[in-house]
């Protein structure tokens, strides 16, 4: 293996964790440590934590896309001969980053215009019914994408 895919590696890895490592810290911990504020203070708060996380979150994506294709083909080259579990983990990723994308430019976006123009009771809706549970749902295929990436290998066929 060569110092490129080596390093291909360890940056989809990094990526992986720090996406859905701030998709924990938002949503299990900031989250509810968040409740105590009052609506405004929070709304504004997440827009600030968003505007600043989300760009991250696309730097991640590519780096899991290039990094991803590049380990794929440097150790499988084809179809034929890749394991199951790197097509799971593949369609799993998409998922998630059609999800993020749609978050980010319908829902999120919404957010932003309604909590500048402060309105946030339509801001707190857009938050608790669109992107609350587009953010659960990543959380939950990114742990499900680390176990895959995980045990996949011992998985055998």
């Amino acid at each position: 293996m060569s110092l490129i895919d080596q390093l291909a590696i360890v940056l989809h890895t990094v990526s992986a964790v720090l996406w859905v490592g701030g998709i924990f810290l938002a949503y299990r911990v900031l989250r509810p440590a968040a409740m105590t504020l009052e609506p405004p203070v929070r709304l504004n708060l997440w827009v600030n934590v968003f505007s600043r996380f989300f760009p991250w979150v696309w730097l991640f994506i590519v780096l899991l896309v290039v990094t991803g294709y590049w380990d794929w083909y440097a150790r499988f080259g084809d179809l034929e001969v890749t394991p199951l579990y790197i097509h799971a983990m593949h369609i799993v990723g998409w998922v998630m980053i059609i999800l993020f994308a749609w978050l980010y430019f319908v829902p999120f976006a919404k957010f932003k215009t309604l909590v500048s123009q402060q309105s946030y009771p339509d801001a707190g809706a857009i938050m608790n019914n669109q992107m609350r549970p587009v953010i659960a749902i990543n959380l939950t295929l990114g742990v499900v994408e680390a176990i895959i990436g995980t045990s996949g290998p011992f998985w055998g066929g």
